[in-house]
């Protein structure tokens, strides 16, 4: 039980700081910037950072499986045996409903760290929007966003992998059986399954090991293509909080702005009212003089 608390809180310090060293210093404010938030921001993050390591860690799980998913595509193109690669198959289908299961835990997690994210805003002034704390959870969210879009053009990559792979055995295959190159629509023709047996004709064993491979490649397509949707719902609600972080920072910019501009108007205000009052005074002086002028002259 103490390993698991110590591991906990090691979690919560970790992504504290990992949370504040993302986040632009100037922007952050001096208790985010200097790493010292006061009890009050350490309680209200402490809930939410718990639920940001609860997704990262499925994230890794979900990393994990890919990386297992890769050596087990790798391993197909040494494979001639149907029933191995029908145990392979049942290996990519099972890791695949696991990440399947992964995405869509994370969507809906992401969605309540969001309402979470918004409610906080009415909490307390302290936490309003564009504070030290919101911009925390605001930017971490993200964060946690664009790691979700990387890990889905790992995915894609994957996909794209497998696709070209089992390309090139077929195109082995029919050569190793004909002698002779395959034309664009053989190939098409067997990525969809239909001749193999006219092609392989008298070689049983090949006309199995391509319909477990044009199997496995199906049902591993098709739930590629469905996780992809999962991870794009997820990565394009980025691109809304994005655009309103953006105007944000144009808005505090644009205060920036407005502020440096006044002081400099005010500062040449001053400058001009010394201006003013110096030929006043001279002019008073120069008035006087001829006065006094005129009167020696008439006296």
């Amino acid at each position: 039980m103490n390993d698991l608390m110590t591991k906990s809180f090691l979690s919560y310090v970790d992504l504290k700081k990992q949370a504040l060293k993302d986040i632009d210093e100037e922007e952050a404010g001096p208790d985010i910037e200097m790493g010292q938030l006061d009890p009050s921001d350490e309680k209200n993050l402490s809930k939410f950072f718990e639920q940001v390591g609860a997704i990262k860690a499925d994230m890794e799980e979900i990393t994990n499986l890919l990386l297992d998913l890769k050596d087990l595509n790798n391993n197909t193109k040494s494979i001639h045996s149907a029933k191995i690669l029908r145990g392979i198959r049942d290996r990519i289908n099972s890791n695949m409903i696991t990440v399947l299961r992964k995405a869509k835990t994370i969507k809906v997690r992401l969605e309540l760290l969001d309402k979470s994210n918004l409610d906080n805003r009415g909490v307390s002034d302290v936490f309003k929007e564009g504070s030290p704390v919101d911009r925390t959870r605001v930017s971490v969210t993200n964060g946690l966003r664009m790691k979700l879009r990387d890990l889905m053009n790992e995915f894609q990559g994957l996909r794209e992998m497998i696709a070209t792979d089992h390309k090139e055995g077929l195109k082995r295959r029919y050569y190793s059986a004909t002698g002779e190159e395959p034309s664009e629509e053989v190939i098409e023709k067997m990525i969809s399954g239909n001749g193999n047996e006219r092609i392989f004709e008298g070689k049983a064993d090949l006309v199995m090991e391509n319909q477990e491979r044009h199997d496995a490649v199906k049902e591993i397509q098709k739930s590629l293509t469905e996780l992809h949707q999962v991870f794009l719902d997820m990565a394009l609600m980025i691109d809304t909080q994005g655009d309103q972080m953006n105007d944000i920072e144009q808005n505090v910019a644009n205060a920036k702005a407005y502020i440096s501009g006044g002081t400099e108007d005010l500062n040449q205000a001053k400058k001009m009212k010394k201006r003013s009052t110096l030929a006043c005074w001279i002019g008073v002086v120069l008035l006087v003089f001829i006065f006094v002028c005129l009167m020696a002259i008439l006296f």
